[in-house]
């Protein structure tokens, strides 16, 4: 006896193709063979039905004849990517799909959402630099909602700009706006694509997220801590440079190098941590020698003195330094914080010891925080004195907004000898009352208690300029 199946056992076949329609699985009946007979129906699916970050570039999301990388529609639900709130996933509105579901279900911000606009290149990749698909690049100044979940990149409430499901400040998110350029690298000046130049006074929150640039513990969104970064505010521009021992390679030397002076520099280093109070172990302080009429390997006299500098860095990043010098004929007589003062027909050391602390702010950086974090701060003594300090606040031509005087004035108000004078921006007074030097810490306290008065400040400034 012949069994004859009244249909063939089949196997579907799922495949897809552009323009091609979606086919229904036939089963085929059998009438006229003795033997059982298997069919192959191949079912034809769209494309739609592949995950987005799995599709090439050339793919056709809505089938209109425009690949997704270039279509400013890609699911044709007559919403324009850049407003669309799932790019990749809707109902059609025009073309061959009108009326059917395509794409996917996934938000632009959701974290499995990788490929938002189906262009074949994920979200995060180097190469994708419009990662909403709306013609705009991402560093465009115009693009100001770089993954299109409708947030501003500038929002308050933006918190993952690229939309590539890592928090801006999450310490492993290194490229915040997605352009492709890392936040730490010198190109990258525009670390949150909002626009904005990192370091100038327009851009309240370098990094966007969401925390003013002075309340924030690591402006520019790298994962360093401020008082452990190299680059504070993102500009590319490495602080060594504002070191005030900072030789630019392009320009002729003025030190000598450290290894042909270690007989110099050893005695100097020695005398100046026992005036800072600072124990060997500290890697802040560092000697040099100028060359003056020398070499480098071999400095010369000035006015018959051996001279240099010295500056010590603290672990909160805060700058001190002072001339050195001693009579070639006589290094007993080193004296470490040097003014001179001209006295015909040469200059001589003056009586008053001097010292200066702070940073130097770099040629075209001008953000609040660079100004408020960098006070320069003079301090002055004649031997036998207490220690003086003057500071001048930076004015509203220099920031743009109205200087923290009465909060400065009224945080500084406690030294002995204070003295504030609005019209010109200074605060003076003494660190104490004891006479001389009395090491590096009263010097700290004084820029630490300055700093935070103006990131205090200048850092509410942003946060209203935020919102």
């Amino acid at each position: 006896m012949i069994i004859r199946p009244r249909y063939a056992p089949t196997i579907t076949l799922a495949c897809s193709g552009r323009n091609i329609p979606r086919t229904a699985i036939t089963l085929m009946k059998i009438t006229s063979l003795s033997l059982p007979m298997f069919t192959i129906v191949a079912a034809f699916s769209l494309l739609s039905s592949l995950p987005a970050h799995s599709q090439s570039a050339s793919a056709d999301l809505d089938r209109d004849g425009i690949p997704n990388i270039s279509d400013r529609d890609v699911d044709n639900d007559g919403i324009p990517n850049g407003a669309d709130r799932n790019i990749d996933g809707g109902i059609a509105r025009s073309g061959p799909l009108t009326g059917r579901a395509i794409g996917d279900n996934l938000p632009n911000d959701s974290p499995q959402e990788l490929d938002m606009d189906a262009d074949g290149m994920a979200d995060n990749a180097l190469n994708e630099t419009d990662i909403d698909g709306d013609g705009l690049a991402d560093n465009a100044p115009n693009e100001t909602d770089i993954d299109g979940d409708g947030l501003a990149d500038n929002a308050f409430n933006e918190t993952d700009i690229d939309g590539d499901g890592l928090a801006d400040n999450a310490p492993n998110e290194t490229d915040i706006d997605g352009d492709g350029l890392a936040d730490d690298a010198a190109p990258e000046t525009d670390i949150d694509g909002d626009g904005a130049a990192d370091g100038s006074q327009s851009e309240p929150d370098i990094d966007g997220d969401g925390m003013a640039n002075g309340l924030d513990p690591d402006t520019d969104g790298d994962g360093l801590a401020n008082n452990t970064d190299p680059d504070l505010d993102g500009t590319g521009v490495d602080d060594s440079t504002l070191d005030i021992l900072y030789e630019n390679p392009s320009n002729p030397r003025y030190y000598a190098n450290d290894a042909s002076v270690t007989s110099i520099t050893g005695p100097v280093d020695a005398e100046v941590r026992k005036a800072l109070q600072i124990p060997a172990t500290d890697a802040g302080l560092r000697v040099r020698v100028l060359i003056n009429s020398g070499t480098v390997d071999q400095p010369g006299q000035w006015n018959g003195l051996i001279t240099g500098v010295w500056r010590y860095l603290s672990s909160d990043r805060i700058q001190l330094w002072a001339r050195w010098c001693y009579p070639a004929n006589d290094p007993s007589q080193l004296k470490i914080f040097v003014e001179y003062r001209y006295a015909r027909p040469n200059y001589v050391v003056s009586e008053e010891n001097r010292l200066y602390a702070g940073y130097t702010t770099a040629v075209g950086e001008f953000s609040l925080t660079r100004i408020a974090s960098s006070p320069n701060v003079f301090i002055y003594w004649l031997p036998g004195q207490p220690v003086g300090f003057y500071y001048t606040a930076p004015n509203q031509q220099a920031t743009g907004f109205a200087p923290p005087y009465e909060p400065l004035r009224t945080a500084l108000a406690g030294y002995p000898n204070f003295f504030a004078r609005s019209d010109y921006l200074s605060f003076s007074g003494n660190l104490s009352t004891a006479a001389n030097f009395q090491g590096v810490s009263p010097v700290l306290e004084l820029l630490r208690t300055i700093r935070q008065t103006n990131l205090t400040w200048y850092g509410g400034i942003e946060a209203t300029q935020i919102r």
